[in-house]
């Protein structure tokens, strides 16, 4: 008996001899890490518009005053 993976598949995933592009090259990891990266900070990006524009000024403020508490790190 044959291993699966070993027997030809009548549709192939991959193009023909017949003139038909030949597949593209795997991606690195690092390939694929970047564009996961880019992804991500794209979909952060998207949520902190959407956080932006629905946040009023009011609930935004802490209770630390409007600065977040920042000035009293100073």
């Amino acid at each position: 008996m044959s291993e699966p993976w070993s027997e030809a598949s009548a549709t192939s995933p991959y193009p023909t001899a017949d003139g038909a592009a030949a597949p593209a090259a795997p991606k690195s990891l690092l390939e694929q890490m970047q564009e996961l990266l880019a992804s991500v900070t794209a979909d952060l990006a998207d949520l902190q518009a959407i956080g932006a524009r629905t946040t009023s000024p009011a609930a935004s403020a802490s209770a630390d005053g409007e600065d977040g508490g920042l000035s009293a790190a100073l």
